[in-house]
């Protein structure tokens, strides 16, 4: 009993300790929270850092110079002497055409204008006692042949075809006459039916007789006189020639020549220029890409004989975001790494940004070409070869720098931050900003390391 009753005791001690104890913490919490809680300052300290701006997107190796390679002539292809993939330096010989027609053709270029001197000369020297006399017989031809030629249409126009043509008129109307009164006999029932039609069918004939004589008269007549008048051409064409013969080379006949042997110069040069580049070379060491022509093909100045590429500083294309088109120029760092060589890291500079926005998968974006630094990469690029790229805009290595919660707007449109003493007291300075990204900013001027500034706005 005595060892129970301390036990009650001893628990009843317990239970007073700690319900003292609770009432001290509640009345505890209740006058803290009565107390008005002072706001912290935030600060920073000014120091130094790097701010790197970049933009990302994804690209393609393509070839910096790729040409389609055609012949400077046309002509069946004889000889390919690279294939896909092979390696050309510059002025190496790619193809070669067949030179049996080329060679066909410089020949009589070369005949041709043989000739065309020669007729030069001829007018030059003026005609021979030969060309003189064989002029002046087709002057005496022409002359027999144009009284021939009168006397023939003399003969088509003369009272004999008049003749003609009035006897077969008079039989017409000998035989108009007759049918009448057969036909007033055959109504009458006097004659048979024979009789009528026999008289009728020789009237008809009679009229395509007289009709007949008044056309023949008529072509007789004309072809006379066409007759007449080419006789008339020929004599004067004729004396035209001998006169040009006896005379001095006129101006313009031996300008013509002349124009002639111009011509036939000029045409054998081309043919000679021709058979010399029956031979289609490198424009600049490459990689041949394809050869889409075949040994025995007609090629001609159009035709697509093979594709060179050069790979040796190839560029890559790539696409940014419209939104980052701020952050993309010529002259821009890149950095490249290829799907394919995920281990490696190739730097460039930006080259080319387009004037105009694209369409790439059905997102408006930035185009821009940039150049690789190969020389220290022991590595093979081939083209179409993707890539992811980063474009750095902009740089700023030790830098001054603070956070950018730091910056304030002044009225004028510049920057000023809230210094903070370190006795408390705050200022207002202003400051030159550089770049900055979403964490810091660069100060150019109006701050020293070390200091303190207020970051809470």
């Amino acid at each position: 009993m005595r060892k129970l009753g301390v036990w009650i005791i001893a628990i009843l001690v317990v239970l007073l300790v700690s319900g003292g104890g609770y009432v001290a913490y509640t009345r505890s919490r209740g006058v803290q929270a009565q107390e008005p809680q002072q706001p912290r300052m935030e600060t920073a300290t000014v120091t130094r850092g790097d701010i790197v701006i970049t933009a990302s997107g994804s690209g393609e190796l393509i070839p910096a110079s790729e040409l389609e390679l055609s012949f400077r002539t046309s002509g069946m292809l004889d000889e390919v002497l690279v294939a896909t993939g092979d390696r050309a330096k510059e002025d190496d010989v790619l193809a070669r055409l067949e030179t049996d027609d080329l060679e066909r053709s410089v020949a009589q270029a070369d005949v041709e204008l043989q000739i065309a001197q020669l007729e030069l000369a001829d007018v030059r020297e003026g005609p021979t006692e030969v060309e003189l006399a064989d002029a002046e017989a087709r002057v005496r031809d022409a002359r027999t042949q144009l009284s021939l030629a009168y006397d023939v249409h003399k003969d088509a126009t003369d009272d004999d075809s008049d003749d003609a043509v009035e006897s077969a008129r008079t039989m017409y109307d000998w035989w108009v006459g007759y049918y009448q009164s057969q036909k007033a006999k055959y109504e009458a029932g006097k004659i048979k039916r024979t009789e009528h039609d026999y008289a009728m069918a020789a009237m008809i004939e009679a009229e395509e007789t007289w009709e007949r004589a008044k056309n023949n008269v008529q072509i007789n007549q004309v072809q006379a006189w066409s007759s007449v008048k080419q006789a008339q051409n020929a004599l004067f064409q004729a004396e035209e020639d001998l006169q040009l013969l006896q005379s001095e080379p006129l101006t313009h006949t031996l300008t013509e020549a002349e124009l002639v042997v111009d011509e036939a110069n000029l045409a054998l040069e081309k043919a000679r220029l021709n058979l010399e580049a029956v031979e289609l070379c490198a424009p600049f060491s490459g990689t041949v890409m394809s050869v889409p022509a075949t040994v025995g093909d007609r090629v001609s100045t159009n035709t697509i004989v093979l594709t060179i590429a050069d790979l040796q500083e190839p560029l890559l294309q790539f696409w940014l975001e419209e939104s980052d088109m701020g952050r993309v120029a010529v002259g821009n760092q890149v950095n490249v790494t290829f799907d394919a060589l995920p281990d490696s890291t190739f730097t460039g500079k930006v080259v080319r940004v387009d004037p105009v926005l694209v369409s790439v998968s059905g997102t408006t974006a930035v185009q821009a070409e940039a150049s690789l630094q190969l020389d220290e990469q022991n590595v093979t690029l081939l083209s179409g070869m993707t890539a992811d790229v980063e474009v750095i805009s902009a740089e700023a290595w030790d830098a001054v720098v603070v956070p950018v919660e730091a910056l304030k707007e002044t009225e004028d449109g510049g920057c000023s931050v809230t210094i903070v003493a370190p006795n408390g007291e705050m200022e207002d300075r202003q400051v030159e900003v550089g770049i900055k990204d979403a964490v810091n900013a660069e100060i150019l001027s109006g701050l020293e390391l070390g200091e303190t500034v207020r970051t809470d706005g």
